[in-house]
């Protein structure tokens, strides 16, 4: 199936390349979800304003990430706890799990489409795009706002994403 890319948007902007991530709330220690979630809103506000999506678009819009990794800081930061034999701080078993930087974006925009998280299989874009694909074809979903992500190793320098909100195209 084609998809159209409606909107874009990436991270770091290009206009602003020292740009630095915002704060979201209850995801501390790492930048991955704050990645996710910078990228995700520039895509939907750059098309949609503020939030939440109109009603009748969140529940047939799709949110798919591919990633090359999962979040990598935050799991050293429990096997360190774990090695150390110290308590692991609940918010990190919480934000450890990719799918909950998801589910920040979905409870701010109202996305209650279907969610995919994912690793990466070849071309980042692609493995995004063609998990998207897949659930629009399947009538899951009119849209899917797609991120690819490649986490950065440390919270000073958290890696690049891209977000796409695409649409079915002619058929």
């Amino acid at each position: 199936m084609e998809l159209i890319v409606q909107n874009r948007a990436q991270w770091p902007p290009p206009d602003d390349p020292s740009a630095r991530l915002p704060e979201v709330p209850r995801f501390e220690t790492s930048a991955f979800a704050p990645l996710l979630v910078a990228v995700g809103e520039r895509c939907l506000a750059d098309r949609y304003g503020a939030p939440p999506l109109p009603p009748e678009l969140g529940p047939r819009t799709a949110l798919v990430l591919a990633a090359t990794r999962g979040d990598t800081v935050t799991q050293t930061a429990i096997d360190d706890a774990v090695a150390e034999e110290r308590q692991v701080p609940k918010p990190l078993l919480f934000q450890n799990v990719p799918s909950t930087a998801l589910g920040h974006l979905s409870a701010v925009w109202g996305l209650t489409g279907p969610l995919v998280s994912t690793l990466a299989v070849g071309g980042l874009p692609a493995a995004a795009h063609a998990t998207a694909a897949r659930l629009v074809a399947a009538g899951d979903a009119d849209q899917a706002l797609v991120i690819a992500a490649d986490p950065g190793d440390s919270p000073a320098a958290p890696g690049a994403a891209w977000a796409y909100l695409l649409t079915a195209g002619p058929s």
